[in-house]
């Protein structure tokens, strides 16, 4: 009797079946990770922003406008965390939120779009810009806070009620890819 070699079909089929179950289980595990990684790494992003701001504001008196002064524009340093980078280089490059859907070419052009965190100041001009806020779109890629914040706290959305927008603020407790944008003011900065 001659002694058989090689795998039945049986077992290369349990085989395949294992590693298909254990890819199952490491797979999602893996692109959370990425996701929490991203967060994080806007979370200090925006962190370093935040430095550059409060630097700007030790030198100039107030934050950058969003609607910057017409000579800011002429010198080519005006469009929003611009002045954060020239003529005085409080941050090397403005850093791009991570989170912008890459079906969106027009993000990439300011003025008309933005590369970067949607900032706000407030009040708007003449007065000089006292508070600031930043968000990114977050893990859902959509944009959660446009028009809510204005440079306010968003202490004051906070509640049960859904039309207080309690949803705008991003918590990775609900999921790794929920709703919600991620957020840091002048005044709130999120856990």
């Amino acid at each position: 009797m001659s002694a058989r070699r090689g795998f039945t079909l049986i077992e290369l089929l349990v085989t395949v079946g294992i590693i298909a179950l254990l890819a199952a289980i490491a797979i999602p595990n893996l692109l959370e990770a990425q996701v929490r990684s991203k967060v994080a790494r806007v979370k200090n992003d925006m962190r370093a922003i935040a430095t550059a701001l409060e630097a700007f504001h030790a030198d100039k008196r107030r934050y950058p406008e969003v609607i910057p002064p017409a000579e800011e524009i002429e010198m080519g340093g005006g469009w929003l965390l611009k002045p954060l980078t020239t003529p005085v280089a409080y941050l090397s490059s403005i850093p791009p939120d991570l989170f912008l859907p890459a079906a969106e070419p027009e993000a990439l052009m300011p003025p008309e779009g933005r590369y970067s965190f949607i900032y706000t100041s407030y009040p708007i001009p003449p007065d000089p810009a006292k508070i600031w806020s930043l968000a990114s779109n977050g893990p859902n890629l959509r944009c959660d806070t446009w028009g809510i914040y204005k440079g306010y706290s968003p202490r004051l959305f906070f509640g049960g009620d859904p039309e207080l927008k309690d949803w705008a603020l991003y918590d990775p407790t609900n999921g790794a890819i929920s709703r919600g944008d991620i957020f840091r003011g002048q005044d709130f900065i999120m856990p």
